[in-house]
Order: structure tokens, then C-alpha cells, then sequence
């Protein structure tokens, strides 16, 4: 069965750079092995404009790493339509940090604003264990080698 997969990646930044074939083929990836169609907008930005993004939204006044906005329900059920924001400076900040290629950051955001629209929760503690144990099992199977919150 075909998954039928509307993604759009818009870069807003200029901080670092955005491989969008890679992004592409790593949604289109999880799509698959999830069993889900999609229409999604990603939205690559820097702290200034997501912590406006987040104040307004979810009167949170500081930048953060991703922000998930699921859409009007589908007229499937098989299928997530949504928007993901995420900050390239914030994963340029966080792999710098700890040493390594904001690439494989930048994929962990994906991956997490994408199990959001999936319906994946980590406002309580066994969910968000349930969520950053799936956010490795992807990042492995695509070849990323990144930490992932506990």
C-alpha cells in the first residue's frame, strides 16, 4: 500500500544549513513505518521567531527546540495533517553543546513534532518515557547518534 505524503519544508533561518531530501526522506520514512498518510508543513526558524511562536500560542515566554501544531482532523483516520516548527539555531546550540552534527538534532525534532501529530504525550512521565524510547528506536533505524532525553 502507497502512502500518500504532502510535505512541505519551508527555512526561514540562516544559521544552518537545512538538507530538505534528507528531512524528506526521513518523514516520508517514519510515515511508512507507521502506516499513516500526511500533509504537514516543517517550518525551520530561530529562537527569536519561535519564542514569539511560543508566546503567543502557548504563553510559554522563552525559545524551545520544537512546537507541534496538529491541523483539522483528516477525513481519514489514516491520516495526521499538521505543522512543525523548529528552531535550527536551538539544535545548532544543543550539538555544539554536546559535540556533535546539528543534522542528527535537527532529526530528533522532526522525529519529536512528528510523534506529537502521531499522538505520542510527554507532558507525564510514562508517556514521555514511552516517546523519547521511540524517538531512539527511529533515530537509530535512520542512522542518527544523537542523546535523547530520558
Amino acid at each position: 500500500m502507497r502512502m500518500r505524503c504532502k510535505l512541505e519544508i519551508i527555512n526561514t533561518q540562516r544559521l544552518c544549513a537545512i538538507n530538505k531530501k534528507k528531512i524528506k526522506n526521513l518523514v516520508q520514512g517514519i510515515l511508512k513505518i507507521e502506516g499513516k498518510d500526511a500533509e504537514i508543513n516543517i517550518v525551520f526558524t530561530d529562537n527569536k521567531k519561535i519564542k514569539e511562536i511560543n508566546k503567543t500560542f502557548l504563553r510559554h515566554n522563552y525559545a524551545t527546540d520544537v512546537i507541534s501544531f496538529p491541523y483539522h482532523e483528516s477525513s481519514t483516520s489514516n491520516a495526521i495533517n499538521g505543522e512543525i516548527i523548529i528552531s535550527a539555531e536551538k539544535a545548532t546550540e544543543v550539538s555544539q553543546k554536546h559535540g556533535y552534527e546539528a543534522e542528527g538534532e535537527i532529526a530528533l525534532y522532526v522525529i519529536h513534532g512528528l510523534l506529537h501529530l502521531l499522538g505520542y504525550d510527554d507532558k507525564q512521565k510514562k508517556e514521555a518515557k514511552k516517546m523519547h524510547q521511540r524517538e531512539r528506536e527511529l533515530l537509530l533505524h535512520f542512522g542518527y547518534n544523537v542523546p535523547v532525553p530520558v
